[in-house]
């Protein structure tokens, strides 16, 4: 019973030390790329809304 206990205990601690800090690397890229589109778009959004609107043939006399 201790044997599978310790080899228990052992595959967790694996699991936590290995698989876990990926994880939350992973988590933090793909939240960190989201908020960088999300800002992106939010920019693009403002400048178009600032920027007057150009119509074919207005700006020739």
């Amino acid at each position: 019973m201790s044997r599978q206990l310790n080899h228990l205990l052992s595959e967790l601690a694996h699991g936590l030390l290995t698989q876990l800090p990926a994880q939350l690397v992973a988590a933090a890229v793909a939240a960190g790329l989201g908020a960088a589109l999300r800002s992106r778009r939010r920019r693009r959004r403002r400048r178009r809304a600032r920027a007057p609107e150009v119509s074919a043939g207005t700006d020739v006399p």
